[in-house]
């Protein structure tokens, strides 16, 4: 058989997979392969509305999709292939208070990503849509991007141009088999014949649960049936004299736009229905699916409310065709945490929206070794063993179900959770834990008192756990308090040249004596962000890594890449094989002193210490003097068989001294309070150390890391933005993030993370606002649409100098 090499093969002919191979042959990488198995297009691609809008949230992925967008007149201009593109603007309809508020947020986090949107009036509206009702209304929000394109023609577009800068396109061309091969490439195995491929892109749109099975990789994946129809000619709209604006009701489950004289109306149906889910079928191309319009009642009546002239238009196609979602809704993207060169680009809702960034994102990590800006929001990496096929199915369910729905902030969804989960979960449950999940693992956020429900109730005011935290932080801050830390992500190195490794992944000092620690930022080759950690030095042969939870894959799949094959280090996760019990407050020393035999005074056992220890005969419990509430702390780590006697006896001691449990929210607080900035809100790949302030933890000196040649450059150029500390004026609700930061009218920042801050009683918000403000001039920050005054701290707002933690 014969055999053929290429730098990339890519599965899949949808316009995921062609935009990919597009902008790897933009970025000068032509020794690249298309590989689909019938036309261009087959899957869902080719029965798409091709609705196109670029307000979305998180911020950089409406950076992404404005793009796309804006990407196509270029792409039009370079192919030679019209890509049918109709920006006729849209209109977000509200009917309700909440409603509104959801709007208003999406508008002000529009700022950040420089996405176009202002609130009309309704006249506005009807002048936009003279067909539309406006009784009833609360709000329109209007995007002047928003419209549509032709979703044949830009997958085309793509592949054209892409052939036409030195790429293959194979139609009908299956892939049978994938297989790693030694030197970290794939051998792609096609009824013409093998290609040795250096990276392999799964862009198989409904068969990427089959493409990544062939390499032996499981996909949270599930295909769900979607109804769209278009209208028979309505004569309210053959009159007017140019095409109506887009419209879409959150609220509602419906989206429409003007389609030739009719309607194009699209439908998330009451009760999702699944096709397909234990495999999508070989010999399925550009088939439709029996529709069933019964399962579109609700929509319709919120469409017949707002386009009365509905009730007369006579249908004149329905398509229900099938797509494929991961449980959160949002794409699966970047290289897969167990297989070397293999990327994925699956899960894409929106392609014709996503599609472009997607490519774009792809052949940045290919080409250049990572992206350009930070997209865990989509990084395949997010998701775990525990999002089983249970899991997949019941969160894809459930988000179709309720797209319509108001997501508020601080929301957990309560739907096939408990997937992993403590030791000690029970434990804390019966003392009324009310659990959120990070990476897969319960936590407790909060704990409810006695008689009262153990729930979240949501809302955009301060939530019920309100008064609860506030007396969880005023005992961590007077007296003592334990917060179950068991979710961070906890890595084990290990070997001769353990150390000395470290020292060359992170960009911080590696503590040089047992027993010490140290705070350290880890950077990519580029000189961004990829992480921050607590290093704690047992032996020279012997240190662990505390960092974020949800990001144990992404950090993992980096250190798999970067651990040498000619040392002797081993790093292992023992994330889910550690518990983590967080002791803090003013009389912690004197309850660690009932707790163990060691000393545990200041002098002998000072901040940034780190040692092991026996707990009511647990051995070897890994205790750091340490804490991220900002008051005297000692985080406890011991075997997962160990910790429900370990918290059990903490507890019984703990009663003595009027120990209370604490929860993930109460630390929040005390962290904005202090000013410490969080991985994921505050601190990613989209920030400089400069900006964010953790440049003070880099060694340049210290000899060659990863990043240090970029980091020293970008080191002498000025910053872009600055992380900041505000106290906010506002009654009754705080800051969520994302909020737009003005200063004389003008935009100058925007919220990374806030809350209330129960020691200090003010609201605080951490983000970043321009360098070269007037800090004297007053700030505001625009919550839910009302400007309030927002003072900056020039110093952190609790104990500034840092001596309680110290103490």
């Amino acid at each position: 058989m014969a055999v053929e090499t290429r730098h990339v093969v890519i599965i899949g002919g949808g316009v995921v997979g062609c935009a990919a191979l597009y902008h790897l042959a933009r970025r000068g990488l032509t020794d690249a392969v298309l590989l689909e198995r019938q036309e261009l297009t087959a899957g869902s691609s080719w029965h798409a509305a091709g609705n196109l809008a670029a307000l979305t949230m998180p911020s950089n992925a409406a950076t992404l999709q404005k793009q796309t967008i804006e990407h196509y007149a270029e792409l039009e201009e370079f192919s030679g292939q019209s890509c049918g593109v109709h920006i006729v603007g849209g209109l977000y309809l509200s009917r309700g208070q909440d409603q509104t508020y959801q709007l208003r947020r999406m508008d002000s986090q529009a700022r950040r990503s420089g996405v176009e949107t202002r609130f009309i009036t309704a006249q506005d509206a009807r002048e936009m849509v003279p067909v539309l009702d406006t009784d009833g209304i609360d709000s329109i929000l209007y995007e002047p991007l928003k419209g549509y394109c032709d979703p044949a023609s830009v997958t085309h577009a793509y592949a054209k141009a892409a052939r036409k800068m030195g790429a293959e396109v194979r139609r009908f061309m299956p892939v049978e088999a994938t297989r790693p091969l030694a030197d970290g490439g794939w051998e792609v195995v096609t009824p013409k014949g093998v290609i040795h491929a250096d990276v392999l892109i799964n862009a198989a749109g409904l068969w990427g649960r089959e493409v990544a099975a062939l390499a032996g990789l499981s996909l949270p994946l599930m295909p769900v049936e979607h109804h769209y129809f278009v209208t028979e000619p309505m004569p309210a709209l053959a009159a007017l004299p140019r095409e109506i604006a887009h419209v879409s009701e959150p609220g509602g489950g419906y989206y429409l736009r003007q389609e030739g004289q009719g309607l194009l109306l699209g439908i998330y149906e009451d009760a999702c229905t699944l096709w397909s889910e234990a495999g999508t079928p070989l010999d399925f191309g550009h088939e439709l699916l029996p529709d069933d319009l019964s399962r579109a009642e609700k929509a319709m009546d919120h469409v017949m409310r707002a386009i009365p002239a509905m009730a007369e238009a006579g249908i004149k196609r329905v398509v229900n065709g099938p797509m494929i979602l991961t449980p959160d809704l949002a794409p699966l993207v970047g290289p897969h945490p167990g297989a070397r060169n293999y990327f994925c680009a699956n899960g894409v809702m929106s392609g014709f929206n996503q599609g472009g960034g997607i490519g774009r994102i792809l052949a940045e990590w290919i080409v250049d070794g990572e992206p350009s800006m930070d997209v865990h929001f989509w990084d395949v990496a997010r998701f775990g063993d525990w999002a089983d096929a249970d899991y997949t199915a019941a969160r894809v369910r459930y988000g179709y179900e309720h797209r319509q729905k108001v997501y508020y902030p601080h929301e957990e969804v309560d739907v096939a959770r408990r997937k992993v989960t403590s030791a000690v979960y029970d434990t804390l449950s019966a003392r009324g834990a009310v659990h959120g999940a990070v990476y897969g693992m319960e936590h407790p956020l909060w704990y409810a008192p006695e008689g009262a429900a153990a729930q979240d109730h949501y809302d955009f005011e301060r939530g019920n756990w309100f008064e609860a935290v506030g007396d969880e932080v005023r005992a961590v801050r007077g007296n003592v308090g334990l917060i179950d830390v068991s979710a961070f992500a906890k890595y084990e190195v290990t070997g001769r040249d353990a150390a000395d490794w470290l020292n060359t992944l992170l960009a911080g000092r590696v503590p040089a004596d047992d027993g010490r620690m140290s705070l350290s930022p880890m950077l990519s080759p580029k000189g961004r962000l990829l992480g921050d950690f607590t290093v704690a030095r047992l032996s020279e042969t012997r240190l662990f890594l505390f960092g974020s939870g949800v990001m144990q894959a992404s950090h993992m799949r980096w250190f798999d890449e970067q651990l040498p094959k000619d040392r002797d280090v081993q790093l292992t996760n023992r994330s889910l094989e550690m518990g983590g019990a967080h002791i803090a407050g003013p009389r912690a020393r004197d309850l660690m002193r009932r707790l163990t035999n060691a000393p545990v005074d200041g002098a002998s056992y000072p901040f940034l210490s780190a040692r092991e220890l026996s707990i009511d005969g647990v051995p070897d419990v890994l205790a750091a003097r340490v804490s991220f509430t900002g008051e005297l702390g000692y985080e406890l780590y011991c075997p997962r068989d160990s910790h429900a006697q370990m918290l059990d006896f903490i507890l019984s001691v703990g009663a003595d001294f009027d120990l209370k449990l604490a929860g993930g929210r109460a630390m929040g607080s005390m962290r904005l309070e202090k000013g410490f900035g969080s991985w994921g809100p505050d601190f990613s790949a989209d920030v400089t150390p400069q900006e964010c302030g953790l440049a003070r933890f880099i060694y340049p000196q210290k000899g060659d890391f990863v990043g240090r040649d970029a980091y020293v450059q970008s080191a002498e150029k000025p910053v872009n933005q600055r992380f900041a500390q505000f106290t906010m004026e506002a009654h009754r609700r705080d800051c969520f993030g994302g909020e737009a930061i003005y200063q004389g009218g003008e935009y100058v920042g925007y919220v990374t993370s806030a809350g209330f801050g129960h020691a200090t009683g003010k609201s605080v918000a951490l983000g970043y606002v321009r360098p070269d403000g007037d800090a004297t001039q007053p700030f505001e920050i625009d919550l839910l649409g009302e400007r309030h005054t927002a003072h900056l701290q020039a110093r952190p707002l609790y104990d500034p100098n840092g001596t309680r933690m110290r103490a």
